[in-house]
């Protein structure tokens, strides 16, 4: 399930003029990492385009990410460092959103805070509950599970046209 039908269906359109104002694109190479294990990480990403794979320290695979997805949340809210590898299967543009300019939008605007925390808690446990599904489903002995597929939750259905829309504006404003 893509986080940006999550995320910006709860934000506001003041909250994506905020993120084309501060936002930055960035082109992600093959080969190259997005994200590496134990870098501090400043910044989230939203993938516009291409497709990452997210490996354990170990370079297992994870998971594969593509456009409208959204990499780097989880270290933002824990303040941790990263425990996964993203790195580039092709190449790949996201919106580099930095740490510190999200927090002083937290400062200035506490509506947007509220919003994207929810937005976020949304994702999340929609994640825990279709990877806790998932386990409960198979027998994961011996066997070497799949990358996570996720189903979109009642929550974010009616969200989802006015995210989907406001991700079209974000691609096309930092296309040009």
């Amino acid at each position: 399930m893509r986080k940006v039908l999550h995320i910006l269906g709860y934000f506001s359109d003041e909250d994506i003029a905020w993120m084309t104002e501060v936002g930055k694109k960035a082109t992600i190479q093959p080969n190259e990492f997005l994200i590496q294990t134990n870098i501090e990480l400043k910044s989230i990403f939203f993938v516009l385009s291409g497709k990452f794979q997210v490996e354990s320290s170990d370079g297992v695979e994870v998971a594969k990410v593509k456009s409208g997805e959204i990499l780097g949340e989880m270290s933002f809210i824990e303040e941790e460092m990263p425990v996964a590898n993203v790195r580039a299967i092709e190449a790949s543009d996201v919106i580099v959103l930095d740490h510190e300019f999200m927090n002083d939008r937290f400062e200035e605007n506490r509506g947007f805070e509220a919003r994207f925390y929810k937005a976020i808690s949304l994702f999340l446990s929609s994640r825990l509950r279709s990877t806790s599904g998932r386990l409960a489903n198979e027998k994961v002995q011996g066997k070497q599970l799949k990358p996570i597929e996720q189903d979109i939750d009642s929550s974010t259905l009616s969200h989802i046209q006015v995210a989907g829309e406001r991700f079209n504006r974000l691609v096309e404003y930092f296309s040009s």
